[in-house]
């Protein structure tokens, strides 16, 4: 079936009119996005848009009233296409443009009824670099994604009945992302900044399907309550709000949102964030368990000292089923990395002393990989602030991208004996995250990762408004999924790109983690250009080929999970995708899960939760894991009991909390809040 937007487009391409009108097909869209600013793009022949002039019309009038069929079709086309031609011309122009009407009307009556049954409107299979999509996203639609939710009455509920739910599919996937925004009339400036809020889908047998979601009850989300303002500065560039004391040395130390990651681990399930320790999380009533920290996060049976955080992207090693993450620490003299790795079912460090080295320089890293010998780390191009670093600035406010700097990769052993790291000069690589790595027989290591064409976490606007607010979407970095080999012993590298479409949250088969993959797992943007996350393909590395599904404009799906097939063959893509769609327009939230076999033929199974979910960060699958109603509601009384005690303790100290001499909501006795 052809893409095209109208049938002034099939004339155009016999060189009937100009090139550069305002109503084209995918194929003259890049051309003249240049001359004429972005335009949505419009696949339905026989209709013209009542206002084509404008990006953002989506009404369509039918215009077709005269008699005979070459009349229609030119009634049809806009009217800058209506231009005075030879009868030759006609015949020419009209016998294409009567094909393209045949091929995209049939398309499109196909695509009304997948929307009618809640399915994709853009499913494709297409070989790398030519993927093509015949979607634009909308932008207003995305900004409503920032939203929050209120916290359910009863804690959970079920979603009984649900229709071709797999029957194979037992389990709980959680969710953890920014969840609050907002602080009274206060919002926070960039949507990093917002407090963690988990989400917890679990199914279980039959039709049935718990759903549950949860702030995290960090030390900051209670200062904010109570002081009903923003208490302290963000990571990413919120401000302090007015109020308090004039002095107050806690509004300078950024808040732990418990925002960017979750991970489940030997009956712990833990919501991560980059810059502090990690907060327990009870995986049922999703309650904040108080762990051995004063603001209630966890050190890891000790292994996490006063200085010390844990990552928000752990991995579970496929060889030797380690659990393994990072910590880092940067400083005006250089950022220390630690290293850390629990053994197979256990909270057991696999090193009694964990392993740690320092890199030149102050710089920030967004991800790892792993080999069965190797800890790979991307350091990007940065140049630092070094005074604004020893002040104690945030790392948003020291570091900036370094446009003719070159990267690094880092190789550090896993290996129990010591061994010097090996630094690998690259080009100018901005590693966002890794999808997975492994090592060759001849001692190669190939690192399969997202690159960005420059370093941006974006700044906090001046404006006033939130980052989402100010700031178009389609101007952040561009992220393609590229492939390095590298020869640690000659110290040389190449280079190529496995898939230009803008892309992350990648991720392979968690079993092939550290070993030979042939498949990523990724979000995508609704086409080729750069624009917020709303598909989901899967990537073969070895032919090049993408096989996506893409939802409509006002629908944005986050990070695609990975299910294995109960009793799942050898093949590493047998199993099932899950994510959470969020649609701007209908403001709904739906569940999808798609085979990912079959990628391009959508969601085998869609429901929709009843409340609307703000978009989230990163995921994790627990095999197995489900409750019935009578647990659920057990754990929520219990939760009840634990928070009305924590109320209590926390009032009666914040008056003793006044001038800072205190923690301010430390553990007070409690369990759970």
């Amino acid at each position: 079936l052809l893409h095209v937007c109208s049938l002034q487009c099939a004339v155009t391409h016999v060189g009937l009119v100009a090139p550069a009108q305002r109503v084209l097909c995918r194929g003259c869209f890049n051309s003249c996005r240049a001359q004429d600013g972005r335009f949505r793009t419009m696949a339905l022949a026989g209709w013209q848009p009542a206002a084509h002039a404008s990006s953002s019309s989506r009404v369509l009038t039918r215009q077709i009233s005269s008699s005979t069929p070459e009349d229609q079709l030119l009634a049809a086309l806009p009217v800058a296409a209506r231009l005075p031609l030879s009868s030759q011309q006609q015949r020419v122009g009209l016998a294409l443009a009567a094909a393209a009407a045949v091929a995209v009307g049939c398309r499109c009556r196909l695509a009304g009824r997948r929307r009618r049954r809640g399915e994709s409107c853009i499913g494709f299979r297409a070989r790398n670099p030519s993927v093509r999509a015949s979607a634009a996203f909308e932008a207003d639609a995305w900004r409503k994604g920032f939203c929050e939710v209120e916290e359910l009455e009863d804690g959970f509920y079920f979603l009984e009945g649900v229709e071709d739910l797999p029957a194979d599919l037992c389990g709980t996937y959680f969710r953890n992302g920014p969840g609050k925004f907002r602080v009274g009339d206060a919002r926070v400036a960039h949507e990093l900044d917002g407090d963690g809020l988990m989400l917890g889908i679990s199914f279980g047998e039959g039709s049935q399907v718990c759903v549950r979601h949860r702030l995290i009850q960090t030390q900051g989300l209670l200062r904010d309550q109570v002081a009903k303002r923003i208490f302290a500065k963000g990571m990413y560039g919120t401000q302090a709000g007015e109020g308090g004391l004039a002095i107050d040395p806690r509004k300078n130390v950024p808040k732990h949102t418990a925002n960017a990651g979750v991970v489940y681990w030997e009956e712990k399930l833990m919501a991560l964030w980059p810059f502090g320790k990690p907060f327990t999380v009870e995986p049922g009533c999703l309650g904040t368990v108080l762990s051995t920290e004063d603001d209630g996060s966890w050190n890891m049976e000790g292994c996490l000292d006063n200085e010390v955080g844990y990552g928000a992207t752990p991995k579970v090693c496929g060889t030797e089923k380690c659990l393994t993450n990072i910590a880092q620490n940067p400083s005006a003299l250089g950022t220390t990395i630690r290293y850390f790795e629990f053994a197979p079912g256990e909270w057991r460090p696999r090193y009694k002393v964990p392993r740690m080295f320092k890199v030149s320089g102050y710089t920030m890293f967004s991800d790892f990989a792993i080999t069965p010998k190797w800890l790979v780390l991307a350091k990007p191009p940065l140049k630092a602030d070094g005074f604004g670093a020893a002040m104690g600035k945030t790392f948003n406010e020291v570091l900036q991208f370094d446009e003719s700097g070159n990267g690094e990769l880092i190789f550090a052993t896993r290996l129990k004996r010591e061994q010097e790291e090996v630094t690998v000069p690259v080009d100018n690589l901005v590693c966002e995250e890794f999808a997975n790595s492994y090592e060759l027989e001849d001692g190669r290591v190939v690192l399969d990762m997202v690159a960005a064409d420059r370093w941006d976490v974006g700044r906090a606007p001046d404006n006033g408004k939130p980052r989402w607010e100010a700031e178009d979407p389609s101007t952040r970095p561009r992220k393609r999924l590229v492939r390095y080999e590298v020869d640690l012993a000659s110290k040389t590298w190449t280079k190529r790109e496995l898939c230009g479409r803008h892309l992350g949250f990648v991720s392979v088969n968690p079993a092939l983690c550290g070993k030979k993959h042939r498949f990523v797992f990724a979000s995508v943007s609704h086409d080729e250009n750069v624009g917020p996350m709303a598909g989901i393909a899967k990537i073969d590395v070895d032919s090049g080929d993408v096989d996506a599904w893409v939802p409509g404009p006002s629908e944005f799906a986050g990070e695609p999970q990975f299910v294995p097939r109960k009793g799942a063959s050898e093949e590493e893509d047998d199993g099932y995708l899950i994510s959470v769609i969020f649609d701007g327009e209908a403001q709904r939230s739906d569940v999808v899960i798609l085979d990912a076999k079959s990628v391009a033929k959508g969601p085998i199974c869609r429901f929709s939760l009843r409340q609307p979910m703000p978009h989230g960060l990163r995921g994790c699958w627990v095999e197995g894991m489900s409750f019935s109603e009578e647990e659920m509601k057990r754990k929520v009384v219990l939760l009840r009991m634990f928070k009305k005690k924590s109320s209590e303790w926390n009032a009666m100290d914040g008056g003793f909390s006044a001038m800072g001499s205190q923690p301010f909501f430390q553990k007070q006795g409690t369990r759970m809040r």
